[in-house]
């Protein structure tokens, strides 16, 4: 039902299905028609959002063979192959994690409703402190 192409009845009516439309969308002949617009109004814009694709020589005539080519592997060998797992491994010190390939991102610690409520407390007594300093 949600299809592209698919158009549900309307009262009582038969449901029409335009399978060429569905076509459409699965070969990327929408991509190829944008691809197409930018490239002549506005290249610039067109080399960043495609760089992948230039770089990999494919271009808006290539689209509809590549996704044949695609379909075609999946057909041959339908089975999915999980892939290896890297082996990284985390370590959280506060709030930094590093990771064992030797990179470290920050990640903010949830604070309890304590913590929070001393908080504001900490800040309405700072404020208070502050006014009676300029009094």
């Amino acid at each position: 039902k949600k299809f592209p192409g698919y158009k549900p009845a309307e009262d009582k009516g038969e449901a029409e299905y335009d399978a060429e439309a569905h076509k459409e969308k699965i070969f990327a002949t929408h991509l190829k028609e944008y691809m197409e617009m930018l490239q002549e109004e506005d290249p610039t814009k067109y080399e960043a959002h495609f760089s992948k694709f230039i770089e990999n020589d494919i271009d808006a005539d290539k689209l509809e063979d590549l996704y044949t080519e695609a379909h075609s592997k999946i057909r041959e060998d339908p089975d999915h192959e999980a892939s290896e797992k890297k082996g990284i491994t985390h370590e959280r010190t506060d709030e930094k994690i590093t990771s064992s390939d030797g990179t470290e991102h920050v990640r903010n610690i949830k604070l309890t409703l304590e913590q929070r409520r001393a908080k504001v407390a900490a800040k309405i007594a700072a404020a208070q402190a502050k006014l009676m300093e300029d009094e």
